[in-house]
């Protein structure tokens, strides 16, 4: 595992001939649904004991709502298990729960991770909450060997490092971070963006990055019924 900082962000590389956006078929959202839900009801994916949502810092609210996040990341794992990518890039990382769900339905893509990585903890005198140490400890727990972990934010770029053929947007979900994550993920020239909790609050920001940024650009799009939403948009080839 290689990790960047913000200074280093430079030396990421423009993958080459070698590392090629790989042809799909899905072609029509009728066979995006089909193989979907097929890969959903096999998917036996369970988090990790010690590194999830459910053991982390704020882990009552998840395990109180247990069975809906299970589902969550179950859904995240049948989308990645559908679109079979060989590049991943998201961006808003956090600890890694959600890359652990898309990485064990894709073992052999590369992973990049975008984030901040801020701290946190549950009480005043207990040690800070790491999520960028959490994800490196789950990464290697389950065996991923093929990522990066950036810390930046996001805003301090114009432009993803490398092409990625699916990129996952989860970090700020207010309108401007929304809208400018969406357009962060277009310099990638994916074939899939998935967004992560596309409920009301981001629902504006991706209603005008269809109309303005996708015009002509768009295969479909494909709502994911999940706690806080998610929506794939299939861009044309």
């Amino acid at each position: 595992m290689i990790r960047y900082g913000s200074s280093d962000f430079d030396k990421v590389p423009w993958p080459g001939e070698r590392n090629a956006i790989i042809k799909m078929s899905l072609s029509n959202v009728q066979e995006f649904d089909e193989t979907f839900n097929r890969n959903l009801q096999e998917c036996k994916w369970e988090p990790h004991p010690l590194y999830s949502v459910f053991t982390q810092y704020d882990r009552e609210y998840y395990l109180e709502r247990r069975a809906a996040f299970l589902h969550k990341y179950r859904c995240l794992y049948a989308v990645s298990k559908t679109i079979s990518p060989k590049t991943i890039i998201e961006l808003g990382t956090s600890a890694g729960a959600s890359a652990d769900a898309y990485l064990s339905a894709s073992p052999k893509a590369t992973y990049i991770g975008f984030d901040i990585f801020a701290e946190n903890g549950d009480r005043d005198d207990s040690p800070p909450w790491k999520p960028d140490e959490i994800a490196r400890k789950l990464f290697k727990a389950r065996g991923f060997k093929d990522y990066q972990l950036i810390r930046i934010d996001l805003r301090a770029l114009d432009r993803l490092p490398r092409r990625a053929d699916f990129v996952v947007v989860d970090a700020g979900h207010d309108f401007d971070s929304e809208y400018s994550d969406l357009r962060l993920a277009l310099t990638a020239e994916p074939v899939f963006i998935l967004v992560d909790d596309s409920g009301a609050e981001a629902k504006p920001a991706i209603e005008k990055f269809i109309s303005e940024d996708l015009k002509g650009r768009l295969a479909y799009t494909f709502p994911i019924n999940y706690i806080g939403g998610g929506l794939v948009l299939k861009l044309v080839a």
